[in-house]
Parts: C-alpha cells; structure tokens; sequence
C-alpha cells in the first residue's frame, strides 16, 4: 500500500507531462488519464486502513484527492484548448473534432470517478468537515462544465 507522502506526490504527477502531442493520440491521452486516476484507486484502498477518526489524516488524504482533481482537470481543459486551436486551423477536420468531442466526454468520466471517490471518503471520515474552499472549487468545476 502507498504512503501518504507517495499519494501527494502521485497526485502532483509531476514526472507525467501533458504536452499538445499527448492530446493529439487518442491511445496516449487514454493511458495518461488512466494513470492519474491511479491515485482515487489508491485512496480507497488507504482509506479503508486510516484511522478515520483522526481529523488530520482525513485532511490529509483529502488534501492528495482535491490535488489529483486539480491535475486532470487542468490536463483535460487543457488538451481541450489544443484542440480547439487546431479545429481554427482545420474546422472541418472530422478527426480533430471527434478527439475534441472524445476529450470534452472525459469531463463526465471525471465527474463518475470524483463521486466515486468523495463517497468513498465520506462513509469513512464521516465527521471531516471538507474545508470552505472545495465548495468553491466544486462550484468552479460544475460552472465550466
């Protein structure tokens, strides 16, 4: 199982790069999604051995889940913009506009898997208080969407 500090660190995927040739290949996006999602899995599993009673480690924990959100949110608005500027280029480019439509449903998946993830988090830090900000950065998130 991770440790705490792994999952930070998981979270921030600073050794995985998004780059405009990432959003470009459908197989390469797929597969870096995949791997940043690793960390809700990996969050349950931990999750299931935390002393849910300690306020701190489910601060902790929800700090690592709000950082990993933050991350493929950004990665797919991202590759969205890579997109749209290449359909500028190319409006009637069937290809790009099905990549973008395909990008764009990852949105949904994402909302699946944060919900997956959060409900998880709340049947076992039952008493967290989730801090002021994620209400706001849960009201961001739906707005752009």
């Amino acid at each position: 199982m991770s440790t705490l500090r792994e999952l930070e660190q998981r979270a921030r995927a600073s050794d995985i790069e998004i780059n405009a040739r990432v959003c470009l290949n459908m197989s390469h996006f797929k597969a870096t999604m995949r791997e940043l999602r690793k960390v809700d899995d990996n969050i349950i599993l931990r999750i299931n051995s935390t002393n849910t009673a300690s306020t701190d480690e489910c601060l902790a924990l929800f700090r690592v889940l709000q950082t990993a959100y933050a991350r493929r949110e950004h990665d797919i608005s991202y590759c969205l913009n890579v997109l749209d500027e290449k359909l500028k280029q190319s409006p009637k480019s069937f290809t790009l506009q099905s990549q973008r439509d395909w990008i764009d449903s990852e949105k949904s998946v994402e909302d699946i898997v944060q919900k997956r993830s959060l409900d998880v988090f709340k049947s076992r830090c039952k008493y967290f208080d989730f801090p002021a900000d994620f209400g706001n950065y849960s009201k961001e998130m739906s707005e752009k969407r």
